[in-house]
């Protein structure tokens, strides 16, 4: 029979027993890694439902979703492009908000919630604004200011679709949200701006602080190049767990987060479940298993498994030119 890396694998059993295991007691005292080069990407996270979204398939079509969102830090995918695979590149160096005239590599955290983007890195500010308040593409004016932003909306439509705030450290973009079909008012898109800002002033109600499953995955979330992470609205049900793709029974947050070491770059996937005996290292060994031959681990080495309290990580190294979880976040 032929050898399988399933004969390799570590599997450590309960690293922590009891540890993130739904307290937020617990999880409140963990200090987050907070995705390293990405920084504290979780801090700019709102709660899902903070602008009453109508979209009743779930953020991203998905009815058992509650919040979604990916992060790129661009600026080490620039510095690494000679090892990406092309569309990789091409895919992660996308520039997701071209009316501000700041260059990918240029980024070191693009971060996209349910509602809009967040973008630090280097920039100057005046030329941020100087860029939005040109006629040569989509004129915006300003709204304002708030919190240290200066605020721009699109002077030629009466409800502007987007919105940006503009800081000496960050740009802010943020999309109108219509509620259409429901008992919701519209919210205006520099509501949605200052919304976000406010989130990481820490004067509204951030998500990691508010719900504990999101706090568990991120605290586990290490990758400094890019990452995902998928909140549930509630467990994965046994008629829905599918392990060979991933879908766990009890799952009820999961991430991918991967860190950019010139040729070589060491990725995470990250299961959170409902409570500490819903998590089956078992499982995800055989995910890992039937991922082996021909999908995501294919072309890893040092693949390990490890268990912490309700949380399973595993944990590879690959050659970032095939490396298979460096996605194209636009998915």
């Amino acid at each position: 029979m032929e050898q399988t890396r399933r004969r390799f694998l570590t599997a450590s059993a309960a690293l922590g027993t009891g540890a993130l295991a739904g307290c937020s007691a617990v999880t409140d005292a963990i200090p987050f890694v907070g995705g390293g080069g990405l920084g504290d990407y979780q801090d700019w996270v709102y709660e899902p439902d903070r602008f009453a979204s109508s979209d009743s398939g779930g953020d991203f079509g998905d009815e058992n979703v509650a919040l979604s969102i990916f992060a790129i830090n661009q600026q080490a995918v620039y510095e690494n492009r000679k090892e990406l695979f092309p569309s990789t590149y091409n895919s992660l160096s996308t520039n997701f908000a071209s009316n501000t005239g700041i260059l990918p590599r240029n980024v070191s955290m693009l971060l996209s919630v349910p509602e809009g983007l967040v973008l630090t890195g280097s920039f100057e500010r005046s030329e941020v604004t100087a860029e939005l308040e040109d006629d040569s593409s989509t004129e915006y004016e300003s709204d304002g200011s708030h919190s240290g932003f200066d605020l721009y909306v699109q002077s030629d439509v009466g409800e502007s679709p987007d919105a940006f705030g503009v800081s000496g450290d960050a740009v802010v973009q943020g999309q109108r949200v219509d509620n259409f079909g429901s008992d919701s008012d519209s919210v205006a898109a520099t509501d949605v701006v200052q919304g976000i800002v406010d989130t990481k002033a820490g004067s509204a109600n951030r998500y990691v602080n508010a719900n504990d499953d999101f706090g568990a995955l991120v605290s586990s979330l290490s990758g400094s190049s890019f990452l995902t992470a998928t909140v549930r609205d509630e467990p994965v049900s046994s008629d829905d767990a599918d392990e060979d793709s991933g879908e766990f029974e009890g799952l009820v947050a999961n991430g991918q987060a991967s860190t950019i070491n010139g040729a070589t770059t060491e990725s995470q996937s990250v299961f959170v479940f409902d409570s500490e005996s819903d998590a089956d290292t078992g499982a995800v060994d055989d995910y890992v298993e039937f991922n082996d031959n021909s999908g995501q681990f294919a072309r890893a080495r040092d693949v390990q498994v490890e268990q912490s309290g309700r949380t399973i990580t595993i944990t590879a190294t690959s050659d970032t030119y095939t490396s298979p979880n460096l996605g194209t976040g636009g998915e």
